[in-house]
């Protein structure tokens, strides 16, 4: 079907070409780490321009809200092949895959803070954080497996993707928005599990990276 008359292209195309422009905008943020190294920074932003940006988005958000950190977190177990870091990977790179032990799936596992030590690292091992902001530059190895930990008793026991730790004064927020991906908004206060400007933000955010919208 043509366009409105005087239109360069079809409305089917400039559909199409939106979609791809929200998708490319997605995986950006998935990519951060290698696209926003100092090297590519300037290319990058003049690649970019036109698409939605989920990291400033995500941010603004961090500095607004006061957050301690926002993260967004790779669930890698069910990955055909072994997680070999951020950027793409010659096949050369990836030849050691064939000896490499995929690791057990979350569907083996169950979720239960009484665990040992030994057990919870290696489940926190089946995790990769693909983007962090906050006031470390690496998420804590303990905030991280204290929020798979989490998310596996979102995906599992249908539980809230919200916690308020009393002990350690810190209230953990999840968004699920992809299969293997998810955000972890973290504070080192109280905060309500209905807290509107937070959950009004997990809502855009989550319903932007599902293209929910085009």
């Amino acid at each position: 079907q043509e366009g409105n008359q005087g239109d360069e292209f079809p409305e089917l195309y400039k559909w199409f070409y939106k979609v791809y422009e929200l998708l490319l905008s997605k995986y950006t943020i998935y990519f951060s780490k290698t696209l926003f190294l100092d090297n590519n920074k300037r290319a990058l932003k003049s690649t970019t321009a036109a698409l939605v940006d989920h990291r400033t988005k995500l941010i603004e958000f961090y500095k607004k809200s006061k957050a301690a950190s926002v993260s967004l977190i790779l669930n890698i177990s069910s990955m055909e092949r072994p997680f070999q870091g951020h950027g793409c990977k010659l096949p050369s790179e990836q030849a050691y895959r064939f000896t490499t032990k995929t690791p057990d799936s979350l569907s083996s596992s169950y979720s239960s803070y009484d665990r040992d030590v030994t057990e919870r690292h290696g489940y926190k091992d089946k995790f990769e954080v693909i983007f962090h902001h906050g006031r470390e530059e690496t998420l804590d190895e303990t905030v991280k497996s204290d929020v798979v930990y989490i998310f596996s008793d979102v995906v599992h026991k249908n539980s809230k993707p919200y916690l308020y730790d009393h002990s350690k004064n810190r209230t953990y927020f999840l968004s699920l928005f992809d299969v293997n991906v998810f955000l972890a908004v973290l504070y080192n206060t109280r905060k309500a599990e209905k807290d509107g400007e937070v959950v009004k933000f997990l809502e855009e955010f989550r319903n932007s990276m599902n293209v929910s919208k085009v």
